[in-house]
C-alpha cells in the first residue's frame, strides 16, 4: 500500500538531534580577549567624556648653577590631558509571537530555545563589529565607529588629532606612540624568522623604564606571529620522555610579554589586524584602555513593540570608548616596510 500521509518511517522515527547550537558566528577576538586578561578594560560609572590626565612636560628651569646661581622663574606648563568621547552601539533582537508560542512547549517540541539563540547570535555579532572598531581609526559609519588602535597607536604618530590633541604640535611629543618599519628596526624588509625577535627587541628596549619592560601584551598579525613562532621553535629542545615528540607553541611569551595571534577565524568578514603589523601595548591606566560604562556593556533594554504588531523586539546597547594617555610612548607599532 502506498503512503498517503507522512509515511510509516517518518511517523515512527524521529531525527537524531544534538539539541545544542554550535557556534559558526563569533570571530576570534584577540584584541578584546588580550586586554581583558591583562587589565586593559575599565568600567566606570559615568561622565560626559573620558579624560586621560598626564604629566606631559619637563620643567625647563632645571639648570646646573654656581654657589650663587639663579634659574628662570617663568611658569612652565607641565600638565595636560586628552579627552575622548563615548561611542554607542545598538542591536535589535526581534521575534514574532507565533515563533515564541511554537517554541514554548516541553522537550518534545522545544528542542532549542529559539529566543535565547537569537540573543546569543546578537551578542556575537555585536562583538565582531565591536572588535573591528578596536582595530579601526574610528572613521567608519560616518565617524560614529569606535576609535581603535589605528588611531591611538598610529603609523603616522606625528599627524592627526586624537583625544583633542594635535599630534603635529611640538608640545604633543609626549602623546606620540612609538613606530617604525622593519627597515628602520632591523634593516630588513620584510621581517624574517631570523630577525623576528630582534624586531620585537627594538620596540621593547625603547620603552624600558626603571629597568623594566613596559608592555603588557603583544598583538602580532598572522605573518609576524608565524615568524616569531618559528624563531622560538628554533630554540626549542625536545626531550624523549614518552616516545612522543611534541613541538611548536600555542602561546608565546617573549621577555615576559604574552604574544597573541591577532588573526584567526573570521566568520563575519569584519576587518582584522593586518598580517604584517605588530602592536606592543602598555595596557595599564594611561596606556591603551577600553572603557565601558558599567551599565551599558552589551546591556539588554526593555522589550518594545516591533514594526510588526505581532512581534516583540529588544535592543542591546553598548557605550564605550578607547583611550590612550601618559603611556603613549610605551605603546608601539611595527610594520613591514
Amino acid at each position: 500500500m502506498a503512503d498517503v500521509g507522512l509515511g510509516q518511517l517518518i511517523t515512527t522515527t524521529g531525527r537524531a538531534r544534538s539539541r545544542k547550537l554550535k557556534d559558526a558566528c563569533r570571530d576570534n577576538l584577540p584584541v578584546y580577549d588580550a586586554m581583558e586578561q591583562h587589565g586593559g578594560i575599565r568600567r566606570i560609572d559615568g561622565g560626559r567624556t573620558v579624560v586621560e590626565e598626564a604629566k606631559s612636560g619637563q620643567n625647563g628651569s632645571v639648570a646646573w648653577v654656581g654657589e650663587s646661581g639663579s634659574v628662570s622663574l617663568a611658569d612652565t606648563k607641565v600638565l595636560d590631558a586628552a579627552e575622548f568621547n563615548w561611542k554607542y552601539m545598538l542591536c535589535s533582537v526581534v521575534w514574532t509571537l507565533a515563533e515564541r508560542y511554537k517554541n514554548s512547549g516541553g522537550s518534545d517540541t522545544k528542542i532549542i530555545d529559539l529566543i535565547a539563540g537569537k540573543f546569543e547570535v546578537a551578542e556575537d555579532s555585536m562583538m565582531n563589529v565591536f572588535h573591528a572598531g578596536m582595530l579601526s581609526d574610528g572613521t567608519g559609519s560616518g565617524g560614529l565607529q569606535l576609535q581603535g588602535l589605528a588611531a591611538l597607536v598610529s603609523a603616522t604618530p606625528t599627524t592627526g588629532t586624537v583625544g583633542g590633541i594635535d599630534r603635529s604640535s611640538a608640545n604633543a611629543a609626549w602623546f606620540r606612540n612609538d613606530y617604525a618599519t622593519s627597515t628602520t628596526a632591523v634593516s630588513a624588509n620584510p621581517v624574517t624568522s631570523a630577525l623576528a625577535l630582534q624586531f620585537l627587541d627594538y620596540f621593547i628596549d625603547r620603552a624600558v623604564s626603571g629597568g623594566k619592560v613596559q608592555q603588557q601584551i603583544g598583538l602580532l598579525g598572522a605573518t609576524h606571529w608565524r615568524l616569531a613562532n618559528q624563531a622560538l621553535q628554533a630554540r626549542q629542545v625536545i626531550q624523549n620522555v614518552s616516545s612522543d615528540a611534541k613541538g611548536g607553541f600555542d602561546r608565546l611569551f617573549y621577555r615576559g610579554i604574552p604574544l597573541y595571534l591577532s588573526g584567526g577565524i573570521n566568520y563575519s568578514g569584519q576587518t582584522a589586524q593586518t598580517a604584517t603589523y605588530t602592536y606592543l601595548l602598555n595596557t595599564k591606566p594611561g596606556g591603551v584602555n577600553l572603557v565601558f560604562h558599567e551599565k551599558a556593556e552589551f546591556d539588554m533594554l526593555e522589550p518594545q513593540q516591533s514594526e510588526d504588531q505581532a512581534a516583540i523586539s529588544r535592543l542591546l546597547f553598548t557605550m564605550a570608548c578607547m583611550t590612550i594617555g601618559a603611556s603613549a610612548k610605551k605603546c608601539a607599532l611595527g610594520i613591514d616596510g
